[in-house]
């Protein structure tokens, strides 16, 4: 996944509800196979949410 499609997808994400965005992503994450690389990415901005919806 380049970085282009990944903002893009973190784009669309904002627009919902934390709850909604930290959803989708796990969502996506169980979607990809172990071994991607764009799980991986999918995963550093689950984090990200997570470490968001903590400090809130």
């Amino acid at each position: 996944m380049n970085n282009c499609s990944l903002t893009c997808l973190a784009d669309r994400l904002k627009r919902l509800p934390r709850r909604h965005r930290i959803a989708h992503l796990r969502a996506l994450i169980g979607l990809q196979p172990e071994e991607c690389s764009r799980r991986d990415e999918l995963s550093d901005l689950l984090r990200q949410e997570m470490l968001h919806a903590s400090a809130d």
